[in-house]
């Protein structure tokens, strides 16, 4: 047979010494590269790892000597990173009076702005940023994920807990209002 190539080596399970720092820290480089490629930020990819490791590190007792180390890492990784973004869906809405002197002129006539919109204020074309704020909330999230997050629509349904066929067509009727409001600025 011939030599092993690094993927032959990474899909081969991995003798487990009983040591948490032998077994699974010592991955944390390749885990830090799939958490960046997962979240698309360096910050929100340390945030990613460390919590991937806590929770590897609680259920390190529960392993079985043929587990595939490096895939049931990146599964608590994946696991962990759909929770977080669900967890930020979940949030709620900056409160007006919150906001002080930061507030758009899309927020002064009444419409909150959600944290997508806040994210994007200072890096995207205020009119862009006002027609977002348009948006209803439903809509706003399924486009910050798919378009901001880069997510596939299937990946943005299971997240928000719709069907795919939601997501296409949110995304397809907030185009439309998109490109509405950009016409009406223009």
């Amino acid at each position: 047979m011939g030599t092993m190539t690094a993927e032959d080596v990474r899909r081969t399970p991995v003798r487990l010494t009983g040591s948490f720092d032998d077994d699974v820290a010592a991955l944390r480089p390749e885990l830090h590269r799939y958490a960046t490629r997962l979240t698309r930020h360096p910050s929100d990819a340390e945030d990613l790892v460390q919590e991937t490791m806590l929770r590897a590190f609680k259920a390190y007792d529960r392993l079985r000597p043929d587990t595939f180390v490096t895939a049931w890492l990146f599964t608590i990784a994946r696991n962990t990173w759909f929770s977080m973004c669900r967890a930020s869906a979940r949030r709620p809405e900056v409160l007006l009076a919150d906001m002080g002197d930061h507030a758009s002129t899309a927020t002064d006539a009444g419409v909150g702005a959600s944290a997508e919109v806040e994210a994007l204020r200072d890096d995207v074309d205020p009119d862009l940023v006002a027609a977002l704020a348009g948006l209803s909330e439903e809509m706003r999230t399924t486009v910050f994920h798919v378009v901001v997050g880069d997510m596939l629509s299937r990946d943005a349904a299971d997240l928000l807990g719709v069907s795919t066929n939601t997501v296409l067509t949110r995304m397809h009727r907030s185009r439309k209002a998109l490109r509405r409001a950009l016409n009406a600025a223009a």
